[in-house]
């Protein structure tokens, strides 16, 4: 019971924040210097004069006073509706459910090639300290982060599409396929970072007494490092990959921009290039509810995985 009221209050708080963040983008929107009217009239090609200025803003509503025109919009957020495009006058929510399933595949196994090279290597590196192969995987991981994303994107664009041929240049006119390339990217920048922070994870685990301890008594390494020594790591792990989940979700411009892929970031560049307010605060609000519900559900894993954590999350609510 006491688990469930820690839960209500959480996601009490957390839609208190949700709200302050969708006031305070609609509030920098509102108080922008383009006006949405004549956006809406460029597009078409009419001569925005001032008489149709005024007759577009009152159409589109403009003219109400700050609360009531967000008071509206929060309105329509919360039963779907999100506006329609100052770009290409489509409705905000079929351009995001376009650019949501590229971004979701992207993350996906992003995070997943992640994961699977960093969480071993770093253990390993962890166990064998200053070892050969510490040594040259610490290097390689220095080499990558060093390297901006767009100048790796860039390299695997020149080396695999143009002189060996083996992705196309445009990734989304090949289907699964082009994938590969702007997962690649993502995987190895996230990963030199990644491997780096479990080793110090794990070495700071390996030199806690409970591991002399369970050594003398002849508990076999692979015991002691997978079963107390990974399970003891999880929380700070957990985190990171959280974060960079939520971030990821949120569309990688960069990659996507460079590979052609129509996805969520993407769509926010050309949402602000374009001046599209509409799909620039629907995709803030995205954002939000991302960053927010993977916070909340690490919070919960925590008390999960944890029982120290859970008794504090008890005594809290």
């Amino acid at each position: 019971m006491r688990l469930i009221k820690y839960s209500i209050n959480k996601t009490g708080q957390l839609i208190l924040i949700f709200l302050g963040i969708t006031f305070l983008s609609f509030c920098l929107t509102y108080l922008a210097p383009s006006d949405p009217a004549e956006i809406q009239l460029n597009k078409t090609g009419v001569a925005p004069t001032e008489e149709l200025l005024e007759k577009t803003r009152e159409e589109m509503g403009l003219n109400r006073p700050f609360p009531v025109q967000y008071a509206d919009w929060l309105k329509g957020i919360l039963s779907g509706d999100m506006g329609t495009s100052l770009r290409n006058g489509k409705p905000v929510l079929d351009e995001l459910r376009k650019a949501l399933p590229v971004t979701l595949i992207l993350t996906f196994f992003s995070m997943l090639v992640v994961t699977v090279l960093s969480v071993p290597l770093g253990i390993v590196c962890a166990r064998f300290q200053d070892s050969f192969l510490d040594r040259t995987v610490r290097f390689i991981t220095y080499l990558l982060a060093s390297l901006p994303s767009f100048f790796l994107a860039l390299l695997f664009l020149y080396l695999f599409s143009v002189k060996l041929r083996w992705f196309p240049v445009i990734a989304s006119k090949n289907g699964s396929k082009g994938y590969i390339m702007p997962v690649l990217v993502l995987a190895l920048s996230l990963s030199s970072w990644y491997i780096r922070q479990v080793r110090v994870v794990v070495l700071d685990e390996l030199a806690k007494g409970y591991v002399a301890g369970e050594r003398s008594r002849g508990v076999p390494e692979w015991q002691i490092l997978f079963r107390h020594v990974l399970k003891n790591c999880m929380l700070p792990l957990l985190t990171l990959l959280g974060i960079s989940f939520a971030g990821m979700l949120g569309g990688t411009t960069i990659v996507e921009n460079i590979f052609s892929l129509q996805g969520l970031g993407k769509m926010a560049m050309d949402a602000i290039s374009a001046r599209d307010y509409p799909v620039i605060q629907a995709y803030v609000v995205w954002l939000a509810l991302i960053f927010l519900a993977i916070n909340f559900l690490i919070d919960l894993s925590y008390g999960w995985i944890d029982p120290r954590v859970r008794a504090g999350q008890e005594r809290e609510a």
